[in-house]
């Protein structure tokens, strides 16, 4: 499978799952930052298509601002800490995805030759890393609510960070 056919499916395979994750959330906020993370994805899917096909590369603009507004959202909802455990295998798995995601990005980016590819690789980097994050800070929210609704901090200052 080449590098496009391969990060293609990886980003197909993201999103398929953040949907199923969000079909399943146990709460309003969980769903909302699970369908954001799924339309990074695709957004991201259509980046590298777009690099394939050699077509200009949009700028990706990701959801960073909107997620953290849903958290401290879901942190002021007294209901919140009654979240249920048994969607932790999937999001161990979202956490799984996107730090293989990273290492892609990562080894694609070094082997790069040309300045578009290179920027593609490098946006994607930071924005798996942000997903990766996300992912933690939910896994983190679904195995110790309280503990997250006291102590998590999730501070991006702009859409692109991390």
């Amino acid at each position: 499978m080449d590098l496009f056919a391969f990060s293609i499916q990886m980003e197909k395979d993201a999103e398929a799952l953040y949907r199923k994750m969000a079909d399943n959330a146990p709460a309003p906020g969980v769903k909302k930052v699970l369908l954001l993370l799924a339309e990074d994805e695709v957004k991201h899917r259509k980046a590298i298509e777009h690099l394939q096909k050699k077509l200009h590369v949009p700028e990706q603009q990701g959801v960073a601002l909107d997620i953290k507004t849903v958290f401290d959202e879901m942190k002021q909802d007294p209901a919140f800490t009654a979240v249920s455990e048994d969607v932790v295998e999937d999001y161990q798995k979202a956490v799984e995805i996107e730090r293989r995601g990273i290492a892609f990005y990562k080894e694609k980016f070094a082997e790069a030759t040309d300045p578009v590819s290179k920027q593609l690789f490098e946006a994607l980097m930071k924005q798996e890393t942000y997903h990766l994050k996300t992912c933690e800070s939910l896994l983190e929210m679904v195995q110790k609510p309280e503990w997250w609704v006291e102590n998590a901090e999730f501070n991006p200052r702009t859409s692109d960070e991390y």
